[in-house]
């Protein structure tokens, strides 16, 4: 008899203070290393001031990132140039709030479409799509664990708890388990 323990997704659930800064957040930053370490080709469309990626972007110009676009615009400028990644970290604003303060940090008028984030991880779900190869990770932050959806399979929960007044923050891994049809 075969156990399929080995194909079950791994989930924990663990404590830590929270942070503005995901990354800073210790079990968070050892995730990512788990997979950077992995990694040859990685790309962080919201990277703020890591330079951990191979490819990173930040909409503020501020930033350390070596690219200062909209998300989906990098995104979608790495697929024309033939990037081909094996890992994308995904950690974008989790709340309308969130998107409305960083557009005011660099002064840009926030447009309703902005708000609404359903649509816009669709759009960015679909330049993903664009440049992960074929056995391709997604690390996906934010507070729910929808992830990369249809033809990727979930490795990897990692959920944060902050304590009472915070949300927690969950940290998925999903894999492409589907070889690209283009």
């Amino acid at each position: 008899m075969t156990s399929d323990v080995t194909t079950r997704p791994l989930f924990r659930r663990v404590w830590a203070m929270p942070s503005s800064d995901t990354f800073t957040i210790q079990p968070i930053y050892q995730l990512v290393w788990k997979y950077l370490n992995q990694s040859e080709v990685s790309v962080d469309p919201f990277a703020r001031n890591n330079r951990w990626a191979k490819y990173t972007n930040d909409l503020n110009p501020e930033t350390a990132a070596e690219h200062h676009m909209d998300a989906n615009d990098f995104v979608n400028m790495l697929a024309d140039n033939g990037v081909v990644a094996d890992l994308i970290i995904v950690d974008p604003p989790y709340s309308p709030r969130q998107v409305k303060e960083c557009y005011d940090g660099i002064g840009i008028a926030m447009k309703q479409d902005d708000a609404l984030l359903g649509l816009q991880r669709k759009w960015l779900r679909q330049a993903i799509e664009r440049i992960a190869g074929p056995t391709a990770r997604v690390l996906w932050f934010g507070w729910n664990t929808v992830g990369m959806g249809s033809g990727w399979k979930r490795e990897e929960t990692l959920l944060v708890c902050h304590g009472s007044d915070h949300n927690d923050t969950i940290c998925v891994v999903d894999r492409r388990s589907q070889k690209r049809l283009w």
